[in-house]
């Protein structure tokens, strides 16, 4: 193995890297943020001809939830300007865990990620953690106990045993380990409708956690020689990681749209989260010189690059699925944050599991496991800030669905809203109203009704 072949980052959360690494101490008093590197920059020192990058955990930056130190401990590497393969070993318990939220996170950008280990805290020299740091060592400790770590089939992780002797050397050997197997394109396209050649070809991209089927009824609501495209993220499986940037997305879908439409016009049509993946392809195609013919964005709110509002732990995952779920129903399910916050985690998803299958929506004989593909797209999208990478300067229309919560004068402020942020990023906004509610106003005779004002049926 030479250089090249991969960078093994270590993470650990104490004053100094708990190991030796190639005969040498390697010191590590600083953090890797998202701001600066700068003098609190890291040791590099080789081991078996592989660079090696040391960074202390938590950073210092604002997260609370593991996936949101794993995206702030990501951009700190990024600037490195690595561009081979990452060894990712977790020096310690929780350590352990973030190793693996960062590996997700680097497939989820399709950054090719060689193995991942874990160094358990009983393999290590004891520690205490300073006094000046229990703020930092409770929030990571709190970040981890509300995560769930990743099934063995979607990330195989290297685990050091407690009693191993020689750490520094089983470390050395995760650089050898068989490479993990890289993940699948990170859309696939789906016909939902054949049609003919003079039609401009519909790409259409659906929300967080969701499959291209809840976009089904729109499809059969276009004209006869209309096709429909449905560009599905991937992840619903629950075996390959989801994307955790818009912008993985959109190239995958900007690639099949290409080879779907060589040439001539294309319609991009995207659902709640799907509409900031639509952007970023329309910003891509009027890149290439293509002509898009209309970009529709479905219920979808304004971009935020503010890493911040992306941040949510597992309960507050399952808190708003459970709200999709009740919009998707048009029934209560009886669940709350205050009664599932007590359950462990197994029994919060029995819980709404069962509450789907009562309202028809999991047929009553399924396992609660399956939900756990579309949970963990549904809770990276969640967990995603995007940042348009220019202005839009053709027709861009959105739809606002009526929320069922607030009265008609609500909705119409939030409708303005929808507008005006959108503005910032496309200056010919088009506001339309749709019916239904986020999840039925694509469905049924309001799928009918919102292809008429699209002109898909045209």
């Amino acid at each position: 193995m030479n250089a090249t072949d991969g960078m093994m980052v270590l993470l650990h959360e104490r004053a100094t890297v708990p190991i030796e690494i190639g005969g040498a101490d390697l010191i590590g008093t600083g953090r890797i943020g998202t701001d600066r590197i700068g003098t609190d920059r890291i040791e590099t020192k080789p081991i078996d001809t592989n660079p090696i990058e040391a960074v202390r955990v938590p950073c210092e930056d604002s997260a609370t939830t593991l996936p949101g130190m794993a995206k702030a401990v990501l951009a700190g590497l990024r600037q490195r300007g690595w561009a081979g393969e990452w060894i990712l070993v977790g020096l310690g318990d929780r350590p352990g865990a973030l190793a693996q939220a960062l590996a997700l996170e680097m497939l989820g950008c399709d950054l090719p990620v060689r193995s991942v280990a874990a160094v358990p805290d009983a393999a290590l020299p004891a520690w205490a953690p300073q006094a000046q740091e229990p703020a930092a060592v409770e929030r990571l400790r709190a970040a981890c106990e509300a995560w769930t770590a990743p099934e063995p089939t979607l990330l195989p992780t290297q685990r050091c045993a407690a009693h191993e002797r020689d750490v520094a050397t089983w470390v050395a050997s995760a650089a050898a380990a068989p490479r993990l197997r890289p993940p699948p394109p990170a859309t696939q396209s789906i016909p939902l409708k054949n049609g003919g050649p003079l039609r401009a070809p519909v790409f259409c991209i659906p929300g967080a956690g969701a499959s291209v089927v809840s976009l089904l009824d729109l499809a059969q609501a276009a004209h006869p020689q209309a096709s429909m495209f449905g560009m599905q993220p991937r992840g619903l499986d629950g075996i390959a990681p989801p994307c955790t940037t818009v912008e993985t997305a959109a190239a995958s879908i900007l690639a099949q749209a290409l080879q779907a439409a060589p040439q001539g016009p294309i319609r991009l049509v995207g659902h709640s989260f799907g509409g900031w993946i639509a952007f970023a392809v329309a910003l891509m195609l009027r890149q290439l010189g293509r002509t898009v013919a209309s970009v529709d964005l479905l219920d979808s709110r304004p971009p935020t690059a503010d890493p911040a509002m992306a941040e949510c732990d597992e309960l507050d995952v399952l808190v708003r699925w459970v709200e999709l779920v009740q919009l998707s129903s048009e029934r209560p399910l009886g669940i709350d944050a205050a009664g599932l916050r007590p359950l462990p985690a197994s029994a919060r998803m029995q819980l709404v599991h069962r509450r789907m299958a009562e309202v028809g929506l999991m047929p009553a004989q399924s396992d609660p496991a399956s939900m756990l593909g579309a949970l963990r797209m549904f809770a990276a999208c969640l967990r995603t800030s995007y940042q348009p990478a220019g202005v839009y300067d053709g027709v861009l229309r959105v739809v606002h669905m009526p929320d069922p919560e607030l009265d008609a004068e609500g909705n119409d402020r939030e409708a303005l809203q929808m507008h005006a942020g959108w503005l910032r990023h496309a200056p010919r906004v088009q506001l339309i109203r749709g019916g239904g509610n986020h999840m039925t106003g694509i469905r049924g005779r309001h799928a009918h009704a919102l292809a008429e004002r699209l002109g898909l049926g045209d």
